[in-house]
C-alpha cells in the first residue's frame, strides 16, 4: 500500500468525518420511526422486516467501516504506519470494502431507484415510503453510492493478484443475505413485495441477475483503482528496482 501525502489524508479525514457525520444523522432520524401501530398489516409488519432490508445493512457497515478508516487515517497522519495493528486493520477495511461495501451498496442503490422508477410497490407497499421523511430515499440509496465510489477514488489501493479471496468473500455475504431472504419468506414476511408475484423461475433468474450485477460492480470497481492508482504503483516500483540497483 502507498502512503497517502498529508494533503490526500487531510481530505480523507475531512470527507470520513462528513460521512460519519451523515450516517449518524440517518440512523438519528430515522431508526426512530415506528410503523407497527399501522392498521394494514403490510406496513406494520416493517418495524421487524426492516432490519433484513439490505439498505439497512450495507448502511449499517458503512457506519461500523467509516470510523475503522478515519481511524487508520488519523494513525498514518501521525506517522504511526507501520504498527501490526494498523496493518492488520488497513487489511480488515480494504477487504471489508472492496469485497461486501462497495458491490452491495452500488447493486442495491442500483436495483432500487431501478425497481423505483418502474414500480416502487415492488419495493414494499407505498404506505410504508409516507413514513419516511422526503429526503430519505436520497440519503439511503443515492448519497450511499457516492459515499463508497469516492472512498474508492481516494484511498491508494492496487488491485489484487489474485481476486479470488474477494470474490469468495462477497459471495459468502451473497449467500448469507439469501438465506436471511429465504427464511423471512418461509416465515411468512417477504423482505420485499416483488418476492411475493416470484414463482422459482422468476427466483432463479433473480438470483442470476443480483450475481451477474455483483460480479460488474466488484471488477468495475478495480477498473477505476488501475485507472487512477495503477501509474502511481508502477513509478513506486520502479524507484523501488532502482535504488535496489543502486545498491
Amino acid at each position: 500500500m502507498i502512503r497517502s501525502s498529508d494533503l490526500l489524508l487531510n481530505v480523507r479525514l475531512c470527507y470520513y468525518g462528513a460521512a460519519i457525520s451523515h450516517l449518524v444523522f440517518a440512523v438519528i432520524m430515522i431508526i426512530p420511526i415506528d410503523m407497527s401501530q399501522d392498521e394494514d398489516p403490510r406496513v406494520s409488519v416493517y418495524s421487524r422486516v426492516r432490519w433484513k432490508l439490505i439498505t439497512c445493512w450495507f448502511n449499517l457497515m458503512m457506519l461500523t467501516y467509516f470510523p475503522i478508516a478515519f481511524y487508520c487515517d488519523l494513525k498514518e497522519k501521525r506517522g504511526e504506519w507501520g504498527t501490526k495493528r494498523l496493518k492488520r486493520l488497513r487489511k480488515f477495511r480494504d477487504y471489508f470494502m472492496t469485497s461486501i461495501i462497495f458491490p452491495t451498496t452500488m447493486y442495491a442503490d442500483f436495483s432500487f431507484w431501478t425497481l423505483w422508477m418502474k414500480d416502487p410497490e415492488l419495493i414494499a407497499p407505498m404506505a410504508v415510503f409516507k413514513y419516511l421523511p422526503y429526503w430519505a430515499q436520497h440519503t439511503l440509496h443515492t448519497v450511499s453510492g457516492v459515499a463508497v465510489l469516492m472512498d474508492i477514488l481516494l484511498l491508494p489501493r492496487r488491485r489484487p493478484t489474485n481476486v479470488i479471496p474477494g470474490l469468495a468473500l462477497m459471495l459468502a455475504f451473497c449467500s448469507v443475505y439469501g438465506c436471511v431472504l429465504l427464511i423471512s419468506q418461509f416465515n411468512g414476511e417477504p423482505v420485499y413485495s416483488l418476492f411475493i408475484l416470484f414463482g422459482w423461475l422468476e427466483v432463479i433468474m433473480f438470483v442470476a441477475i443480483t450475481i451477474t450485477v455483483y460480479m460488474f460492480f466488484h471488477f468495475l470497481q478495480w477498473y477505476i483503482v488501475e485507472l487512477i492508482w495503477g501509474k502511481t504503483y508502477e513509478d513506486k516500483n520502479k524507484n523501488t528496482l532502482q535504488k535496489s540497483k543502486l545498491n
